[in-house]
C-alpha cells in the first residue's frame, strides 16, 4: 500500500508542520492515531515522523500519547514558524541555487538550534544536519548569530557549565563565546563558524526578527575556508532583512518590492560564483 494520500504534501517539512501543528496548545496529549486524523496523513508516515521528533527532543512520548517536549519549540510559536518556513522557502532555493552552498533555517530551542529547514542539492557537501534536528548553538555560526541577540545573564544561564565541543575548533567556555558574540554583534549580526560544528566545513549566518520579537536564523554552510564566505555575507544580510520584511508585510507592493530584490541579488551572486568565489 503506498505511503502517500491523494492530498498528502509531499514536503517533509510540510508533512513535519501538520504534526507539529496538531498540538495546538500546551500540554496536548495525542495518539498516533489523533495525530494522523488531524493531519490528514496517512499513519505509516505520522508514525515515522512522530518517532523522528521524539527522537530530535521536539515531542515527548508517554503511556498515553504525544505531546510537546518542555525543551521543544513553543507551541504558540508553531504557527509563526510555519509562517517563517513559508515566507523564506523561496529564499532558501535562491540562495542554493546561487551559491551552490547548503542553506539552513532555524530557530533557538534553548541551547541548541533547531533546523526547520534545509536546502541541500543531489550530490552536494555532505552536512551533519536534518529538518528538526538540533546542534549546540555555540558551536555554529546559525547559532551565534541568534545568540547575539540575547542578554549576556540570560545567555549565562542558558549555557551553564562547560560548553560540549563538537570538534577541536569549537568554543568551550563562556568568556570565549561572549568575546565571539561581541564581534557578531560588531558586524551587525553576521556570524561565522571554521571548522567549529564539523571538521572542513564552514558558515555564515544572519539574524530573522520574528513579528513576535523572537530571533530566527539563516546560514550558508560548504567545504570552503570562513574567508571565502565574507564575499557573500552582505547578501545573506540582505535575504534574512527580506525574509524579516516579507513576515511583516501585509501587502502586494512589499511581496514584488522584495522579488526585485531576490532577482538583483541573484544576478550578483551568480557574477561571484561566475569568477569562482569557492
Amino acid at each position: 500500500m503506498p505511503d502517500a494520500a491523494p492530498d498528502a504534501p509531499a514536503s517533509m517539512v510540510a508533512r513535519v508542520a501538520l504534526i507539529v501543528n496538531a498540538f495546538d496548545r500546551a500540554g496536548t496529549v495525542l495518539r498516533p492515531d489523533q495525530v494522523a486524523e488531524r493531519s490528514g496523513l496517512p499513519r505509516s508516515s505520522t508514525h515515522r515522523i512522530l518517532n523522528q521528533l521524539h527522537g530530535a527532543g521536539l515531542l515527548h512520548r508517554g503511556p498515553a500519547g504525544y505531546s510537546l517536549a518542555a525543551s521543544a519549540l513553543p507551541s504558540s510559536g508553531v504557527v509563526d514558524h510555519a509562517q517563517l518556513r513559508g515566507v523564506a522557502s523561496p529564499v532558501l532555493e535562491r540562495l542554493h541555487a546561487d551559491t551552490g552552498l547548503v542553506v539552513h533555517l532555524g530557530v533557538l530551542a534553548g541551547a541548541d538550534v533547531v533546523y526547520v529547514d534545509k536546502v541541500t542539492g543531489a550530490g552536494g557537501t555532505a552536512v551533519p544536519t536534518r529538518v528538526a534536528g538540533r546542534t549546540p548553538a555555540h558551536a555554529c555560526a546559525l547559532g551565534k548569530a541568534m545568540l547575539a541577540r540575547r542578554p549576556a545573564e540570560d545567555i549565562d544561564k542558558t549555557l551553564a557549565g562547560a560548553l560540549r565541543k563538537c570538534t577541536a575548533w569549537t568554543i568551550g567556555d563562556l568568556p570565549t563565546l561572549h568575546q565571539e558574540l561581541a564581534r557578531v554583534r560588531a558586524r551587525r549580526g553576521i556570524a561565522y563558524d571554521e571548522q567549529e560544528l564539523a571538521a572542513g566545513l564552514s558558515s555564515v549566518a544572519a539574524p530573522i526578527t520574528l513579528p513576535d520579537g523572537e530571533v530566527a536564523g539563516l546560514s550558508l554552510t560548504g567545504a570552503v575556508p570562513a574567508q571565502r564566505l565574507v564575499r557573500v555575507a552582505p547578501f545573506l544580510s540582505r535575504s534574512a532583512n527580506g525574509i524579516t520584511l516579507g513576515l511583516g508585510a501585509s501587502a502586494t507592493g512589499h511581496a514584488q518590492a522584495q522579488t526585485v530584490t531576490d532577482d538583483m541579488l541573484s544576478r550578483v551572486l551568480r557574477t561571484l560564483a561566475s569568477d569562482a568565489w569557492v
